[in-house]
């Protein structure tokens, strides 16, 4: 049975309270006197390595992470090539600017451990100490004190060093891996700098105050954090170490930095031959005051005991006081009905809580009252926002369109193609409405087909098979021509005929489009290809309208046709019969069609 379900909440509190105190201080007396140092040493240690195994697993994650960038930033094709390439200045600069700005700071960008890229090659265009990404001159790593081991091997950890950045100086350890050809060449050196900060964090992240180092396989230090020991200290406990984990009790005799040489270490390491996380603590945190301890609490648990039967109802009570007459008022507060009066002459924490009280539920009542304004306002600056990014992108193509008009026809022809722009552009303003009837619609998506057909010619047919009786009903603006422009230039993109079938249909909850086409067809990886810098606006500005505007089920589709070559994309909205379905008729559509 739960007391906290039968009984009052400060009886249950009073006996509770006292014996949880009597309890504990029995307990704490017996273990303070049965444990001797060695025992709590035995703990402590037993706790500090469980938590140096969970940290080295965290370490060994984020450095193996940095491992694999360095390999694949190695081996990259932009980078290798940049570092073979030969030329004028302008192309080199341009590779280079080309590989920072898509590549490396990208990945910079994304990673909160790795600080800054040092690349070492031959003929560096310009050599910045300070910057995130530096090229360096290849001569110049033989005088750094790290390179006659990479000099013996493909990759290795440097300890903890200074480099330069646009904030200054800057702690870091360093994975140095060679770059190198398939043929065995070496084209250069790349240095990946990890911010030591962040990885102290991680050391440090449960605030203990012991000394901890982390060591590579060979025994040097990599970083540390609080005191660094000499070598000649680091050596005297490798001499102890056996296994990946465990603890000793080290007299450390070497002369050096730690103020006490009676240290209790404790070492982890993941695996055979990988890097050692090692924990110092001087052994006499460890032990001091058990006895004393043990005596402390004897006086005081006897004290507190006594003092707590006297005091605990008391102030149960008092405390459960205030709680309850929250409750009461919690429970019949009701938006928009005359308040209760709050108590006021609480001046502490339960004054705090009841004023805090008192101004939630005047907030609650002025966003209650707001909410459905502010609601609609931040929708409606949502759509209007979306809606104003497909013109410039429609603009670009026009007028990229109007300039080849301009150099392979005669007026005529540009006289043609601007009356049609002219009804395409007023369908687009459309005295800024958000929503237009389906005819406008298909107007618009015939003027932009008859303006590309100065191009195509006879090749480029299209067939629009719109049921008259849906023509009136309205679809967000500028919709369909978005799918009909990426069939037009980029499903026949190299070819001289393609052809467009758009057919709408009624069902019961809205109405459903397919926009058809016999070009290319979708990439395999057009869902997570990098979009053109120029293009790819119009489609996800048609299908996040769609989203703003109607919620689930309603959006757009876009997929391979089933049958034969070409793209199929099925754009699905309610029924609207008029501009008021978008803004006063909104609940209708919120409600009655997500579901």
């Amino acid at each position: 049975m739960n007391p906290f379900r039968t009984f009052r909440i400060d009886y249950v509190f009073f006996f509770s309270f006292a014996g949880f105190i009597a309890v504990l201080i029995t307990i704490m007396m017996i273990v303070s006197y049965r444990f001797s140092a060695d025992e709590q040493a035995n703990s402590a240690s037993m706790y500090q390595q469980a938590v140096l195994q969970q940290l080295n697993k965290q370490l060994t994650d984020q450095m193996s992470a940095v491992e694999q960038t360095s390999l694949a930033v190695s081996i990259n094709s932009p980078l290798v090539n940049y570092l073979t390439m030969k030329g004028d200045y302008y192309a080199r600069k341009k590779a280079r600017d080309e590989l920072n700005r898509d590549y490396l700071a990208p990945m910079l960008n994304s990673s909160r451990s790795m600080f800054s890229f040092q690349i070492y090659m031959n003929d560096p265009l310009q050599v910045d100490p300070n910057a995130n990404i530096q090229y360096l001159p290849l001569a110049t790593a033989s005088r750094e004190i790290w390179y006659p081991a990479i000099d013996k091997s493909d990759f290795l950890w440097i300890g903890q060093r200074e480099v330069g950045s646009p904030q200054g100086k800057q702690q870091v350890i360093s994975f140095v891996r060679k770059i190198t050809s398939l043929d065995g060449v070496n084209h250069g050196i790349l240095i990946i700098n990890v911010r030591v900060k962040f990885l102290q964090d991680i050391l440090t992240e449960d605030n203990s105050l012991a000394s901890r180092l982390l060591l590579d396989s060979g025994g040097r230090m990599i970083m540390h954090t609080r005191i660094a020991p000499p070598p000649e200290e680091i050596s005297a406990i490798l001499e102890r170490v056996s296994g990946d984990t465990g603890h000793a009790r080290h007299l450390l005799t070497a002369a050096g930095s730690l103020p006490e040489k009676n240290m209790l270490t404790v070492w982890s390491r993941t695996s055979p031959g990988s890097w050692m996380l090692v924990e110092l603590t001087p052994w006499k945190e460890i032990t001091t005051g058990g006895v004393r301890l043990a005596w402390t609490m004897a006086i005081v648990g006897a004290v507190a005991i006594l003092l707590s039967l006297f005091f605990t109802l008391f102030l149960s009570r008092n405390f459960t006081r205030p709680i309850r007459k929250l409750i009461q008022l919690m429970q019949a507060f009701n938006p928009g009905k005359r308040r209760q009066p709050l108590p006021n002459e609480y001046r502490n924490e339960f004054g705090s809580l009841f004023s805090g009280y008192r101004k939630l539920t005047e907030r609650i009542e002025t966003l209650y009252q707001s909410l459905e304004q502010q609601y609609k306002a931040q929708r409606e600056a949502e759509i209007k926002a979306l809606q104003a990014m497909i013109n410039p992108h429609f603009l670009y193509n026009t007028l990229d369109q109007l300039n080849w008009m301009a150099l392979e026809a005669g007026q005529e022809k540009i006289s043609r193609v601007l009356e049609l722009m002219g009804q395409m552009f007023r369908i687009g303003l459309s005295g800024g409405e958000s929503m237009i009837s389906i005819q406008e619609e298909l107007l618009h998506v015939d003027c932009y087909l008859k303006i590309q057909q100065f191009k195509w010619g006879e090749g480029l047919e299209w067939h629009i098979d719109c049921p008259k009786d849906l023509q009136h009903l309205m679809i967000p603006k500028l919709t369909l021509q978005p799918f009909v422009e990426n069939a037009v230039m980029h499903g026949f993109h190299g070819r001289r005929q393609g052809r467009i079938q758009l057919t709408c249909q009624e069902e019961d909850r809205g109405i459903r489009i397919w926009i058809r086409d016999d070009g290319i067809g979708l990439r395999e990886d057009w869902k997570t290809r990098k979009r053109h810098p120029t293009g790819g606006y119009g489609i996800r500005n048609v299908t996040e309208r769609i989203q703003v505007y109607f919620g689930p089920p309603f959006g757009v589709t876009l997929r391979n046709r089933a049958d034969v070559p070409g793209t199929e994309a099925e754009i699905y909205w309610p029924k609207l019969d008029q501009q008021q379905d978008q803004e006063g008729g909104k609940n209708h559509v919120d409600h009655c069609y997500r579901g």
